[in-house]
């Protein structure tokens, strides 16, 4: 045989060889056995179950894991200002004062009330008041109206006096005499502290008139005190005398006066100031003072002028917001004691 013929039969039986060793061996078929439970077949395939090498295939089962416990098991570690709930970040809340609100209708604490009335408000008031050792008293009825806010209409009438009637040199009896005295006043406010009043005072028989001249101030401060005067500053003669409000008596001796044609006052310059402390809301506690220039001369003159100084107290209640009650003691004079004597005090609001 040559060896032309020899390689490809020895190709051959090396590509026949090599083909058999690469064949797996066929492993050989168990028979179940009984006991064993039967695997169920996976899911979705129509053959035998898969074999363990086969990967990620579609329907392998998928063990779980447990989570480690939490690192702080206790909460020691536990952080109070972590968002909590949603996970969100804390809005801040922003905080807004709360506005006062504002007052309506007239205050019952007296140091809260304006100079004037409010509008379509009408106050009927009566003050009377007497000097002890002079015997001499004096009742006043005086009407106000708030027209509007800022203007105000007042009327003051002097209903009665008792006193020793200074015509009757001879006689020293007190009596009781009808009055006389009459006037109209307005009131204009041109803030809320200060206004500006001005009437006509009128004593009938004889007739006197006068201007009457007022600055009203009013101070509050906070919820129970207040400042103010100058409510009656000036009195200003016009014809014979210049009528009073406030003593009857003091018409008297300028009846007497202009009967015997005796020079009269020119008139009065006062300076006054009160003070108001609302100890509760319906009780306040007050005082006034001042000083008075008659003939507006601090000396004697033939007039009979002169500088006097006034000091009185009290207390007013209002127990209810359309009634108000008064009382107070004090010296119209601080020179002379006998005229210490009480005063009263009613308003009724409409």
């Amino acid at each position: 045989m040559t060896v032309r013929r020899l390689i490809p039969i020895l190709v051959s039986v090396f590509a026949s060889v090599t083909l058999a060793a690469a064949q797996p061996k066929k492993q050989p078929t168990k028979t179940p056995d009984k006991k064993d439970p039967v695997a169920p077949a996976a899911a979705g395939s129509g053959s035998a179950a898969t074999p363990p090498d086969a990967g990620s295939g579609a329907g392998s089962a998928v063990q779980m894991t447990e989570d480690p416990p939490p690192k702080d098991i206790e909460g020691r570690d536990e952080n109070p200002d972590a968002p909590k709930g949603t996970g969100e970040p804390d809005v801040p809340v922003a905080v807004v004062a709360v506005k006062k609100a504002p007052r309506a209708g007239y205050p019952i604490e007296e140091s809260m009330r304006p100079i004037n009335l409010p509008a379509n408000m009408s106050e009927v008031s009566l003050d009377p008041h007497a000097q002890v050792s002079a015997f001499a008293a004096t009742t006043a009825l005086r009407a106000r109206y708030g027209i509007t806010r800022r203007v105000q209409l007042g009327l003051t009438y002097v209903i009665a006096g008792i006193y020793d009637d200074p015509a009757t040199m001879t006689d020293d009896k007190k009596a009781f005499h009808g009055g006389k005295a009459v006037g109209l006043d307005v009131t204009v406010v041109l803030q809320d502290w200060i206004g500006v009043r001005v009437g006509v005072p009128v004593y009938i028989k004889p007739v006197a008139v006068s201007i009457s001249v007022g600055v009203p101030l009013k101070f509050k401060i906070g919820d129970k005190f207040a400042l103010g005067g100058l409510d009656d500053l000036l009195n200003i003669k016009v014809k014979r005398f210049a009528p009073s409000f406030y003593q009857e008596l003091q018409n008297a001796v300028g009846t007497a006066k202009d009967d015997s044609n005796t020079k009269q006052s020119a008139g009065q310059l006062r300076f006054t100031g009160f003070g108001i402390y609302n100890y509760r809301p319906k009780t306040a506690f007050t005082g006034r003072l001042g000083a008075s220039l008659e003939d507006f001369a601090a000396g004697k003159t033939t007039a009979g002028g002169g500088l006097t100084y006034f000091l009185r107290a009290g207390v007013d209640y209002t127990p209810r917001k359309y009634l108000d009650l008064g009382l107070s003691i004090g010296f119209d004079d601080l020179s002379q004691t006998g005229s210490f004597g009480p005063a009263g005090y009613l308003a009724f609001r409409i």
